[in-house]
């Protein structure tokens, strides 16, 4: 697998979890309410997140994506359990990708129709589409006192290990 692609990831998850973290400690009502930035409350966003995430791992595979439906993530903690699973199965099917796969053209289906995406790019595209929320969420929990640091991934990469 490309390894740009897996430190993505593997960045992606260590934010993640940051703001997880930061998150777990608040109630449900400021997890629910609509705040001053942000285009919507902090749970809502780390549903999208995920289902993004759990979406995109399908079409990746030329599966039908299913259906997430928020209801389903009533707590942090709940996201953060069906999130864990799924970064574990999200690395397994990335570290199978050899470089054929990675230039295959998967289907993408979008309101206009359905157009072919490079499998690489779809990956990359997913990975971008999540920091760009994960700064919506550092925001709104920095709002509510609850700032998870630094996220930058330059941080990530040079962290004692």
């Amino acid at each position: 697998m490309n390894t740009t692609i897996a430190a993505l990831y593997e960045y992606g998850v260590w934010a993640n979890e940051r703001l997880l973290d930061k998150a777990r400690g608040l109630d449900h009502a400021d997890l629910t309410r609509q705040c001053s930035r942000g285009a919507q409350p902090i749970l809502p966003t780390l549903v999208h997140l995920y289902a993004a995430d759990f979406r995109w791992l399908h079409r990746w595979r030329r599966q039908p994506p299913p259906e997430v439906a928020p209801a389903d993530f009533p707590t942090v903690e709940a996201v953060e359990e069906r999130w864990r699973a799924m970064w574990a199965e999200r690395r397994a099917y990335l570290a199978g990708l050899d470089p054929a796969a990675l230039e295959e053209e998967i289907p993408f289906t979008r309101p206009a129709g359905t157009v072919l995406i490079v499998r690489w790019q779809a990956i990359v595209h997913c990975a971008n589409h999540a920091t760009q929320h994960r700064s919506e969420l550092a925001m709104m929990l920095s709002d509510l006192g609850r700032s998870p640091g630094d996220m930058d991934m330059f941080l990530w990469a040079t962290r004692p290990r």
